[in-house]
């Protein structure tokens, strides 16, 4: 008789929470971060992983390193993950990484609150027609 294994891999959270962010600034959580990312394989099989990036460049491009691989059995991987918004708001994205034969895949969410560029600018009634921008 075989026992037919899976991978049993668990990701370390469920959420990051970001804060404070500005658009266009790119945000990076790596294995240096309290909200560091780990995937850890607690199988005897090796677990394949693949992290689906986001490149919409109207709302948010989200990256991951390494954003695919192989968990060795009883090991973990770091993942470095980074994020730039082009948008003002409220962010709540998931990030979704797929284990290769486990039915439903893992993922986190990330709760920020991103703040646009804002330029205001004064123009003075001199002859040199000088602006001041603050």
């Amino acid at each position: 008789m075989a026992e037919v294994q899976k991978p049993r891999v668990t990701l370390n959270r469920n959420v990051i929470e970001l804060g404070r962010i500005y658009a266009g600034v790119t945000e990076v959580v790596d294995h240096d971060n309290k909200q560091s990312i780990l995937l850890k394989n607690f199988g005897n099989i090796p677990a394949l992983f693949h992290w689906e990036e986001k490149y919409d460049l109207d709302n948010v491009i989200a990256r991951f390193e390494p954003s695919r691989g192989t968990i060795p059995p009883n090991s973990e991987v770091h993942i470095s993950f980074s994020m730039t918004t082009y948008i003002g708001g409220n962010i709540d994205e998931l990030f979704i990484c797929d284990i290769e034969d486990l039915e439903i895949p893992m993922g986190f969410e990330v709760h920020a609150d991103a703040y646009g560029l804002n330029v205001t600018y004064e123009s003075t009634e001199d002859t040199s027609g000088a602006m001041s921008m603050s």
